[in-house]
Formats: structure tokens, C-alpha cells, sequence
């Protein structure tokens, strides 16, 4: 799902898509194959999920295209990975597989065989996977697909003024743009495209002018979540939404002078109060 977060940000001498990626880092979905730093990760529990797995009876039928079909078990798997499986019958020449796990191999021999993402605890014993608790997005970019929504000229037509400030940088797709850009660049002896400018960029609008469009527009338009600017709040505090139920929230208000029962509106509008002196970028995010 793709939503706009406003991710308010000082006027400094940090190059403006440094200044982006760098207050929004904290918020990466995912644990340790998304390279997220170790520092940032919290341990989740899931012991009970896995002795479930290893000591339910289960029947396990591949069906082909249609996959594999799970009797057994309630009927789903919480920690064991079907690929796995799959791979397991297909070495043992089965169709069906009628199977308790525990009477065939310890819980340490499971984990290894038969889960994927599943992590040995801090503590003997347990069994989970590291992530970060402050996780938001996948993937975010500059616009993207609410291109022109923060300064309000989402329909004029125009094509993305940024269209290499997204999250991950020098990879997949991106890596290949960037490349045949930078040939073209050179073959016809121009310039690069220019980079941000926070002062007239599309997708970039200062807080002092959002928090005026709110007093003097009829509908003034609302993102589906704020970034504080970095070191402001704690990381907890920074990331605002909407939707947002953490036990954090109510703290967060109470820093920007609400009240927890302050409506949605209320709480951009004084995010943009607090730091009128601010720019702010319009991100849209997957998550």
C-alpha cells in the first residue's frame, strides 16, 4: 500500500536527498537481509509458534500448480517454510506426507531444516526473528506517485521534476537509469538534470506556508503521516500517523501540546507549528 508521508527537515548545508534519506533510515521495514543496522533491531518472540510447528501431526499434499495443501495443524503453518517442504517430498518421492516432526528430529534440527527467517533468541531456548520495531516503509520516493501533492500541483500535468531520490540507492532498475543517463549526459556534451532545490522543488513545501494553506484553504490537503525532524524526539516519537495506536502516541502529543483524544488535523498542524522554520519533503511510501 502507497501513502504520503511529510517529512520535515532543517534548512542546512546537507545535500537535500542526504537530508532525506538519512532522517528517514530509521524507519526500514525488515532485520538483518535488509542490512538494517544490528543497533536498531528488537527481538520477537515466537517460541510457542515454533514448538506448535515441530510437535503438530500434519499432512502435507503438493498439488502442483495449486501449491501444497496443509491438513493438520489448525490448518496452518506459523513458522515452517512450505518451499522447504516441498523440497523435502520431492527428495523423499512423495505426493502426500503424513508427519510429526518432533518424532523425527529434535527442534534444533527443525529450525535449521524446515523454517526460513526463523532466529536462535538472546536467550537459550528461544526462537524468533530480529526486526525493527520502528519499521514503516519498503520502499519510499521523492513524489513518486503523489508527485506535486505537497505544493498542490498533483494535477498539473507536469512529470516528476526528482526522479532519482528514491529509498535505495545505485541498485536494480535505479543502477541501470542512472548509468545510461550519465552516458547520455557525456554524448551530448550537457549538463546533468539538476538536483533538489528546496526552495522551488514540486514536491517540497516550507512548514510555515503548510501551516497557512490549513487556516486560509477550504479543504487543505493532509498526509497520511509525519517524520520529525531528526534528533527533535526520540526515534519512537518521530514517525506520526494517523493510524498509529503505539503506546508512543500519546506521548508525542503531549511533546507537541495535545491532548490523545487530538484529532489528526490537529496533530499536523501543530508538527508544522512547532517547526515553521522548516522545509518539508512530500515522500510517498510502500509499506
Amino acid at each position: 500500500m502507497f501513502c504520503v508521508a511529510y517529512v520535515i527537515l532543517p534548512f542546512s548545508n546537507s545535500p537535500p536527498a542526504d537530508a532525506i534519506r538519512l532522517s528517514l533510515a530509521p524507519f526500514q521495514l525488515g532485520g538483518r537481509r535488509e542490512k538494517i543496522p544490528g543497533g536498531w533491531l528488537a527481538f520477537h518472540d515466537d517460541t510457542e509458534g515454533l514448538r506448535m510447528d515441530h510437535e503438530s501431526a500434519f499432512t502435507f499434499v503438493d498439488e502442483g500448480k495449486l501449491g501444497l495443501r496443509i491438513e493438520g495443524g489448525d490448518g496452518q503453518l506459523r513458522c515452517i517454510h512450505e518451499g522447504r517442504v516441498q523440497d523435502e517430498m520431492c527428495r523423499r518421492g512423495l505426493q502426500s506426507w503424513h508427519v510429526r516432526f518432533a518424532d523425527i528430529m529434535d527442534r534444533e534440527s527443525f529450525l535449521d531444516r524446515f523454517t526460513r527467517g526463523m532466529e536462535r533468541g538472546p536467550m537459550p531456548g528461544t526462537y524468533g526473528y530480529w526486526s525493527n520495531p520502528f519499521g514503516r516503509w519498503d520502499f519510499w520516493a521523492l513524489g513518486g506517485r503523489f508527485d506535486g501533492y505537497i505544493t498542490g500541483q498533483a494535477e498539473s500535468g507536469m512529470p516528476p521534476s526528482v526522479p532519482h531520490v528514491p529509498s535505495r540507492l545505485l541498485g536494480g532498475v535505479y543502477a541501470l537509469l542512472l548509468g545510461h543517463e550519465g552516458l547520455l549526459d557525456a554524448a551530448l556534451s550537457q549538463a546533468p538534470a539538476p538536483r533538489i532545490d528546496v526552495r522551488n522543488d514540486r514536491n517540497i513545501e516550507r512548514a510555515a506556508t503548510l501551516l497557512a494553506n490549513t487556516k486560509t484553504q477550504a479543504e487543505p490537503d493532509y498526509p497520511d503521516a509525519v517524520v520529525l525532524p531528526l534528533g527533535s524526539v526520540e526515534t519512537r516519537l518521530r514517525w506520526l500517523g494517523e493510524w498509529n495506536e503505539r503506546a508512543d502516541r500519546d506521548e508525542a502529543l503531549t511533546w507537541l501540546g495535545l491532548t490523545p483524544h487530538a484529532s489528526w488535523e490537529e496533530v499536523v498542524e501543530a508538527s508544522y507549528a512547532r517547526f515553521e522554520d522548516h522545509w518539508v519533503a512530500g515522500v510517498a511510501y510502500h509499506h
